[in-house]
């Protein structure tokens, strides 16, 4: 077998998919498996490619599972503290992005916020705001993107377009039609009020969190910035994010001037870009967090003339 490299394996890890966490000895049992390079998968009529090649244990192929739940189409979460993992399949995973033919309620964002919802066991993260021009009603708005990752169909579905972020919400009254099972909050063990959606690593998560915290309150000469968090996104690019906050800007007022409007408060929310490069000042494996890019969002929605 040229092209096969023997290796030893535990049989209660599944390759790629998750850290092997701390272990009873009487737990693990060690065997000898095969990496087959030369194995090619198709699915669906196409060749795909998997992260890691595929093991070969007592001639039975075994693939990471973190790779089948993602050509699948399902949702995968690993428990440390429970060692399980879920797998939740998607009711639908092939429906479209966005229908061109759908219409939007249009929304705008009113005390946006982020929290972490349990459903069907896994557990997500999850962007909600109400509808600054609907008040009376007060109803939340999900954002789509996290409500489709939760594996639920959202095609028929009344939907809303935010006016500020552009980005598509579905309201919890239409959620319902489709929910399995009602979802939980899982409150915060670390007191932020704030997410970190889909960044893994201990250590930038600490950094970002530092950053933030160094955040809140800023003064430049007679100006004073208060920044809140409302979540942070990974983005696709390495160590970038989307950084959702709202700010609150509190102006000078010159002596013997009449009141600026609002008391000189100015309250926008913003976009930012924040990047993560490694600190090689340090001897330890550390980031240093910079704001690469902000954007006034209530600008930029005047600019595109959206109502």
């Amino acid at each position: 077998m040229k092209r096969m490299k023997r290796v030893a394996v535990l049989a209660a890890i599944i390759s790629g998919a998750f850290a092997a966490g701390v272990y009873a000895e009487d737990v693990l049992q060690r065997v000898d498996a095969y990496l087959r390079p030369d194995f090619n998968l198709v699915l669906d009529g196409e060749s795909v490619k998997l992260s890691e090649a595929p093991l070969v244990y007592k001639d039975k192929s075994y693939l990471p599972l973190a790779d089948l739940t993602r050509l699948l189409g399902a949702n995968l979460l690993w428990r440390e503290d429970t060692k399980t993992i879920y797998i939740n399949s998607r009711i639908n995973p092939e429906q479209k992005t966005e229908d061109s033919n759908q219409e939007y309620e249009s929304i705008e964002l009113s005390d946006p916020y982020s929290i972490t919802l349990k459903y069907l066991g896994a557990e997500y993260p999850m962007l909600l705001t109400y509808n600054k021009k609907n008040m009376s009603a007060y109803v939340p708005y999900y954002r789509e993107t996290d409500v489709k990752r939760m594996g639920i169909d959202t095609s028929g579905l009344k939907k809303a377009r935010e006016r500020l972020t552009g980005v598509v919400y579905v309201n919890e009254q239409e959620l319902k039609k489709r929910w399995r099972q009602n979802p939980e909050q899982v409150y915060s063990t670390n007191g932020d009020n704030y997410i970190i959606n889909g960044e893994v690593s201990p250590k930038k998560i600490d950094a970002l969190r530092t950053y933030i915290k160094n955040s809140q309150m800023l003064k430049y000469g007679e100006m004073v910035f208060y920044q809140k968090a409302v979540i942070i996104d990974k983005r696709e690019e390495e160590d970038e994010y989307d950084y959702l906050f709202h700010e609150t800007v509190q102006l000078p007022v010159a002596p013997n001037s009449p009141p600026p409007p609002n008391g000189g408060v100015v309250k926008r929310f913003m976009l930012g870009r924040v990047k993560l490069t490694k600190n090689n000042a340090s001897s330890e494996l550390s980031y240093i967090v910079n704001m690469v890019d902000r954007i006034d969002l209530q600008e930029e929605a005047n600019k595109r003339g959206t109502r």
